[in-house]
C-alpha cells in the first residue's frame, strides 16, 4: 500500500485548498471510487511486517555415543521456515595437543543423500546421518575415533527469505565406540583365563558384556557375563578338563539405552594345561626395522619344544593372527600382508602333543614378546613417508614430509628419494633429489622441508625411503595446490540477459542472478577447475556452490560462474571466494573475497525506492495539518543522513500544485547484514556499497502534483537514483483520481536496462 499512500499524501496539499472532505484523508478512509482502492496515513506509518532474513534456530543438538552406526541431529524449528540446510565437517584426528580442533568453513560439506536432489529437509528438524553399514560396524573402522560437527541454516526459498545464519554445534558427535586393546591372558595361569580391555571413548557406557567362543573367527560365541562400566577386566575360570583349551574372547560396551556397541578385537586366551612346554624366551625381530620393504624376521631361544606357533598382532589391530602352528625351527620370515606405517609385535608358543591322545596339542604360554611387553618383538617394513604435501612458490615447489616409521635413531639414518612425473599415472621415474635426514635438519612442526628449485619442478611426485640399499614402496601421489585465482570481479545490479539468455530470470524476491569472473594463476597448468564459494557475511559461513543448484555438480572448467541463488533479497550483498583445485582436486589458494549483488526487476526497483520516498513524507508537517489551509505554504527537510526534501503546496486560480523537490537526499545506509536504517556503517560494513558511503537511495529530483477542482490530475517529475540501486523514476503518466493515485503507471529506468512501465498499483499487493 505504500506507493499509492504516498500519491495520497502529496495531493492532499492541493486538496487542502479546494475540498474540505480532504482532510478526511489523514483521519480515515476516503473514498475514491469503485474502480480504485482507499488507504490511510496509518498504512504508511505502519507497513506489514516484511521478513528479510530467517532466525536462526537457537540450538542444534547432536548425540554422543548413542549408537554405533549413526549420529542423530536435531535442531529447534524456526517460525516462517520451509526448509533446512545440514552440513558436516569431519575431523579425523587430535591435534599435537590431543584436541580436536574444530572445523573452518571451508570444511562442511552437504551431507550426501539428505535428499534426492538436493541438500534441503523439507518439514524436518530431526536427521539420522548413517556413518557406517551394518557390515563396516568393526573395531578396526576409523570412524570410531573421529568427531562430526554439524551446523543448520533454516531457509524458505519458495518465498524467496534469505536463509538463516548457520548454528553449529558447539560439541560434536560421536558413535559409540567399542572397547579396544582386548587382551586374554595365554597360559599364564592354569585355572583361568584373565580378560582385559581399554574402556570405551564414549561417556554413554553403563557396562561391558564378555563373551567367548572355541572358534578362531569367534562365531557361536557364549555370553559369560556384564561388569559395570568402572570396570576393565574379568577372570573367566576355567574347568580342570578344559585347561589347554584356546577360547576366543570379545567385549561389548553397552549404554544406557540398552545399546550395543560392535564386538571389540577377538583375544585368544587360554589356562595351561598339565604338562604343557616351558614359556618361549629371547623373541627378537632380526632383520625387519626398515631393513626390508617386505619381509620382516623373527628368531627365539630353542624352549626344547619341537613346535612352535608364532602369532602377530600389530599397532592397527591387537588381535593375534596366527601365522604358522608348525614351525620347528626358531627363526621365521613374515611375509604375509604386511602394510607400511604398521609396527607389527610378535608371540611365539611352543606346543608339544598330548602323549595320550596325538589329536591334541599341550600348548605352553605364550612368549612375552607382545606390545605391552617390556621387551616387545616389534618390527616395520620401511615405509614411505605417510603425510605429504607440496605447496607452490616463486622460486619452485616445497615439499614437506613426516619422518618414516622408526625411532629417532633409525629416522637420522633414512635418506628419501623424490621423483617427478608429469603424468598424474606416472611413470615416476625423474629423479628429482635423493636427501638425507641429517641434510634437512630437525624437523619442524614434525615435518621436514625441501625446496625443489624451478627448474627441477613437476606436475606430480612421490617420495619413497631409503635405508642401507633399501628402497621402501613410493608414497601416494601428491601435486601442489594451484595458486590463487586472480582478479575476481562480481557483478553489482548486472543487465546479464545477452549472455545468460532465458536463464536470466529473477527469484521470488524478484532478484537476478550475479555473475562472478576470474583470471586463471600466472601459472595454471596444474589447475583442473576452481571451487566457488559464497556468504553473507566476509569472515565467515561459506557455502560451497553448486553448478544449477544441484548440490551434485562443483567443479568449474571456465572462470565464469553465475549465481542464481534463490535467496537473494533486494538490499543484502553477498561475498564470494573463489579456489582453484588441482587435477587431484586439492587446493589451498582462495582468491580475495569480493561482495557482488543482483539486478531487480522494475517492479522490486520502485518498491525499494519508495522505503526512502515514504519515510521523507513522514517528516514533512505541514500536509499533516489538521485544518485545510494550514497545509499550505513551504516547508523543507533534511535527510537523516544528507541533502534536502522541500515542500511546497499553493493554489493557482482554480487548480492546485505541489512541488516535492529532493536535493541529495538519503535516509538510509544499507548494511552488510542486510539491515536498512539510519544508523552509521560499522567496521563490518562495506562503506564503499553504491556511490556513495553505503547509501542505499539517494535521490534528487521532483515528484509534483497538480489538480483542478474535481480533484483529478496527474502527477509530474523525474528523480533520479543513485546508491545501492542506481537508475530513475519518471511520474508524468501516474493519474491523480478522487485526491489520489487511480491510473496510469511510473517510467522506470535501472542503470543497464531498457525503460519499463510500472502500473501505479504495485506496492498495494
Amino acid at each position: 500500500m505504500m506507493k499509492k499512500c504516498l500519491i495520497n499524501i502529496a495531493a492532499a496539499g492541493i486538496c487542502a485548498a479546494l475540498l474540505s472532505s480532504c482532510a478526511e484523508l489523514f483521519q480515515g478512509k476516503v473514498s475514491m471510487g469503485t474502480d480504485y482502492e482507499t488507504a490511510t496515513l496509518a498504512d504508511v506509518l505502519t507497513p506489514n511486517k516484511e521478513i528479510d532474513q530467517l532466525s536462526s534456530p537457537s540450538q542444534i543438538f547432536v548425540s554422543n555415543g548413542d549408537s554405533p552406526s549413526e549420529i542423530t541431529i536435531s535442531w529447534t524449528p524456526v517460525a516462517d521456515a520451509a526448509s533446512y540446510r545440514l552440513e558436516r565437517a569431519i575431523v579425523t584426528a587430535p591435534n599435537e595437543n590431543g584436541v580436536y580442533e574444530a572445523p573452518d568453513d571451508s570444511d562442511y560439506e552437504v551431507i550426501p543423500g539428505t535428499s534426492s536432489s538436493s541438500a534441503t529437509l523439507y518439514n524436518q528438524t530431526t536427521f539420522i546421518d548413517t556413518i557406517l553399514s551394518q557390515n563396516a560396524m568393526k573395531y578396526t573402522a576409523p570412524e570410531y575415533s573421529y568427531r562430526y560437527y554439524y551446523r543448520v541454516s533454516a531457509e524458505n526459498a519458495f518465498m524467496g527469505y534469505g536463509p538463516s545464519e548457520f548454528t553449529a554445534c558447539e560439541n560434536p558427535g560421536t558413535l559409540f565406540a567399542p572397547p579396544t586393546e582386548i587382551k586374554a591372558t595365554t597360559g599364564s595361569s592354569d585355572t583361568m583365563v584373565s580378560i582385559s580391555w581399554q574402556k570405551s571413548k564414549s561417556p554413554t557406557v553403563q557396562e561391558y558384556s564378555i563373551y567367548r567362543s572355541e572358534n578362531e573367527n569367534g562365531t557361536n560365541a557364549v555370553y559369560l557375563t556384564s561388569v559395570k562400566s568402572n570396570m576393565s577386566r574379568y577372570n573367566d575360570m576355567i574347568a580342570e578338563q578344559n585347561r589347554g583349551t584356546a577360547y576366543y574372547y570379545t567385549v561389548y560396551a553397552q549404554n544406557r539405552s540398552g545399546v550395543k556397541s560392535c564386538a571389540g578385537a577377538l583375544a585368544m586366551g587360554y589356562a595351561r594345561a598339565e604338562g604343557a612346554p616351558p614359556q618361549v624366551t629371547g623373541v627378537k625381530v632380526t632383520n625387519g626395522r626398515g631393513t626390508s620393504s617386505d619381509s620382516i624376521t623373527i628368531s627365539w631361544d630353542n624352549a626344547g619344544a619341537v613346535n612352535y606357533a608364532v602369532y602377530r598382532s600389530s599397532s592397527k589391530d591387537s588381535a593375534l593372527t596366527l601365522l604358522t602352528a608348525g614351525q620347528t625351527g626358531t627363526t621365521l620370515e613374515d611375509k604375509k600382508n604386511l602394510s607400511p606405517n604398521v609396527y607389527y609385535y610378535y608371540q611365539v608358543q611352543a606346543w608339544t602333543k598330548d602323549p595320550g591322545d596325538d589329536t591334541k596339542k599341550i600348548k605352553g604360554q605364550l612368549s612375552d614378546s607382545g606390545k605391552s611387553s617390556t621387551s616387545p618383538a616389534e618390527g616395520f617394513i620401511l615405509s614411505a613417508p605417510e603425510t605429504v604435501s607440496v605447496s607452490k612458490g616463486a622460486n619452485g615447489h616445497t615439499m614437506a614430509w613426516s619422518p618414516a616409521i622408526g625411532t629417532s635413531d633409525e629416522q637420522a639414518a633414512y635418506s628419501y628419494k623424490i621423483v617427478g612425473s608429469n603424468d598424474q599415472s606416472g611413470p615416476f621415474d625423474n629423479l628429482v633429489a635423493t636427501v638425507t635426514a641429517a641434510s634437512l635438519g630437525i624437523p619442524f612442526d614434525g615435518l621436514y622441508y625441501y625446496q625443489i628449485p624451478a627448474a627441477s619442478t613437476w606436475s606430480y611426485y612421490k617420495i619413497s625411503t631409503l635405508n642401507d640399499g633399501v628402497e621402501s614402496e613410493q608414497s601416494a601421489v601428491t601435486a601442489p595446490a594451484p595458486f590463487a585465482p586472480q582478479s575476481i570481479s562480481v557483478t553489482r545490479t548486472a543487465n546479464l540477459s545477452s549472455e545468460m539468455g532465458s536463464d536470466f530470470t529473477c527469484n521470488v524476491n524478484e532478484v537476478y542472478p550475479v555473475k562472478i569472473t576470474w583470471t586463471a594463476p600466472s601459472e595454471s597448468s596444474d589447475v583442473k577447475g576452481y571451487l566457488v564459494y559464497r556468504s553473507e557475511n566476509r569472515d565467515r559461513g561459506y557455502k560451497k556452490l553448486s553448478i544449477g543448484n544441484d548440490e551434485k555438480s562443483y567443479l568449474i572448467s571456465g572462470n565464469t560462474f553465475y549465481d542464481t541463488n534463490p535467496s537473494a533479497r533486494p538490499g543484502k550483498i553477498y561475498y564470494y571466494k573463489v579456489l582453484s583445485v588441482n587435477f587431484l582436486e586439492q587446493g589451498t589458494n582462495y582468491s580475495s573475497t569480493e561482495f557482488g549483488y543482483g539486478a531487480l526487476t522494475s517492479n522490486q526497483f520502485l518498491r525499494e525506492y519508495m522505503k526512502t520516498i515514504n519515510n521523507s513524507l513522514k517528516k514533512l508537517t505541514l500536509m499533516h495539518k489538521s485544518d485545510n489551509m494550514a497545509k499550505l505554504g513551504q516547508e523543507t527537510k533534511s535527510g537523516a543522513i544528507v541533502g534536502t526534501l522541500s515542500y511546497d503546496a499553493h493554489v493557482n486560480g482554480l487548480s492546485g500544485r505541489v512541488i516535492m523537490r529532493y536535493d541529495d537526499y538519503a535516509d538510509f545506509y544499507v548494511h552488510s547484514s542486510g539491515k536498512i536504517d539510519s544508523n552509521p556503517l560499522g567496521e563490518s560494513d562495506e562503506i564503499g556499497l553504491g556511490n556513495k558511503d553505503g547509501i542505499y537511495f539517494h535521490l534528487t529530483g521532483n515528484t509534483n502534483t497538480s489538480a483542478g477542482m474535481d480533484t483529478n490530475g496527474t502527477m509530474d517529475g523525474t528523480v533520479e537514483c543513485k546508491g545501492m540501486y542506481p537508475g530513475t523514476v519518471f511520474y508524468n503518466n501516474v493519474q491523480i483520481k478522487g485526491g489520489a493515485a487511480g491510473g496510469g503507471y511510473y517510467v522506470v529506468t535501472r542503470d543497464g536496462f531498457s525503460s519499463e512501465n510500472v502500473n501505479w498499483t504495485v506496492g498495494n499487493e
